[in-house]
């Protein structure tokens, strides 16, 4: 593990004077999802720093959203594939950590913002970064979508990446970056998927859907809404290529 305390005015706005850049490298799914719960509730009671942590996932696994239904994911597949079933502490749609760099943040909400204000916001730091590793024209989805709507449907309720909420990160229309927010007692944790390459379509694999079609169906519209940081920039991207990018951003004065 990596750690190092960062004082920048450049992100005072979204940590303030001071914070913890956290690199845990690759961890079990529990081990996470604890590491980012218990950072919520160490800042919650003045025991931590603000903390930007970035990691990834050995061996794989499925988050669901904090109400999400459990019997949406086989877990039998999921034990043929070693791949681990863990429950967010925020919410949203089901996610494959895959081939993919995770952030997080946990971090008060200043009085003069909102957790909407810090969504942008850590989406444009999130930008700052990844264009370090290559000319790459991302660009927030604008609209809010209707979801309602999205959730009755079968085919595109079930995965993250089947649709973006506004302030996500895409590229050419597709859904690059997923995040997800819970507060608590005025304190952000908000953590997302950066997908490197693929593998995170499998989620239609170890989908519970009705029949094999619907799980062909739920592969091609997540495929067709979501893309990869190997597939804009053409070549391998690497953890440890995108987690050096964020500290050098993350360090940087200007």
């Amino acid at each position: 593990m990596f750690a190092k305390i960062i004082k920048s005015d450049k992100f005072k706005h979204i940590f303030g004077s001071e914070f913890e850049f956290i690199n845990t490298g690759f961890s079990d799914g529990k081990f996470n999802m604890h590491f980012d719960s218990q950072r919520l509730d160490d800042v919650i009671n003045n025991r931590a720093l603000s903390m930007f942590r970035v990691y990834g996932w050995k061996p794989w696994a499925v988050s669901l959203g904090a109400n999400q239904n459990e019997n949406d994911i086989s877990e039998e597949e999921c034990r043929k594939r070693n791949i681990d079933i863990v429950r967010r502490p925020t919410g949203g749609r089901a996610v494959l950590h895959a081939n993919e760099i995770t952030y997080s943040v946990v971090t008060p909400i200043p009085r003069n913002s909102t957790a909407a204000n810090l969504y942008r916001d850590i989406h444009l730091l999130i930008i700052e970064a990844l264009r370090k590793s290559g000319k790459i024209e991302l660009d927030f989805e604008k609209s809010q979508p209707n979801f309602h709507n999205f959730y009755k449907s079968e085919v595109s309720s079930l995965s993250c990446f089947a649709s973006a909420a506004r302030y996500e990160i895409e590229f050419n229309g597709k859904k690059l970056v997923g995040s997800a927010q819970k507060i608590s007692d005025g304190v952000l944790l908000q953590h997302g998927s950066i997908l490197l390459g693929k593998a995170y379509e499998i989620i239609s694999e170890l989908a519970k859907v009705s029949s094999q079609e619907l799980k062909v169906r739920l592969k091609e519209f997540t495929l067709a809404h979501s893309t990869t940081l190997e597939e804009i920039l053409h070549r391998d991207v690497t953890f440890d290529e995108v987690a050096e990018n964020f500290y050098l951003i993350l360090n940087s004065k200007h």
